[in-house]
């Protein structure tokens, strides 16, 4: 068991919850996005791939959900341009979830207890909603 440490990396939580999630949450599919700039050498210019302050995962659930995941270590915060894109997801009602490690926690504790808020954001999401003749089903 990894216990989590002030040098504990995002990309080793997020590795670890991409591999969890196929058995913890099978009706969920996760994707790594991509943020960034790419420099282009021909010709020479600089093109954006992505949005500033996307989150760092976003999923589809069967039936046709989507949910933002941002990834937090123990003393992560968001940053202006994520809590901008926090503000448009919940007001166009994306589901979006922040998830923050625990000082203490191990890896492997902090992704479990994660796939118990992604379940229950997902539930709560899909309570009020329709999905190919199927209201509130959990997810």
């Amino acid at each position: 068991m990894t216990h989590l440490h002030s040098h504990t990396l995002e990309r080793d939580l997020k590795s670890t919850l991409l591999l969890a999630a196929p058995r913890e949450l099978p009706n969920l599919r996760l994707f790594t996005r991509q943020v960034m700039r790419v420099r282009l050498l021909e010709p020479d210019r600089t093109i954006p791939v992505g949005i500033r302050g996307q989150c760092d995962l976003y999923g589809l659930c069967r039936g046709g959900l989507h949910i933002e995941l941002e990834l937090k270590t123990a003393t992560g915060r968001l940053t202006p341009p994520q809590t901008a894109w926090q503000a448009f997801c919940l007001e166009w009602q994306i589901p979006h979830l922040v998830l923050q490690a625990r000082s203490g926690e191990s890896v492997e504790e902090t992704v479990k207890r994660w796939c118990g808020e992604i379940q229950d954001r997902l539930a709560e999401a899909t309570a009020n909603v329709t999905i190919y003749g199927l209201t509130g089903r959990r997810l």
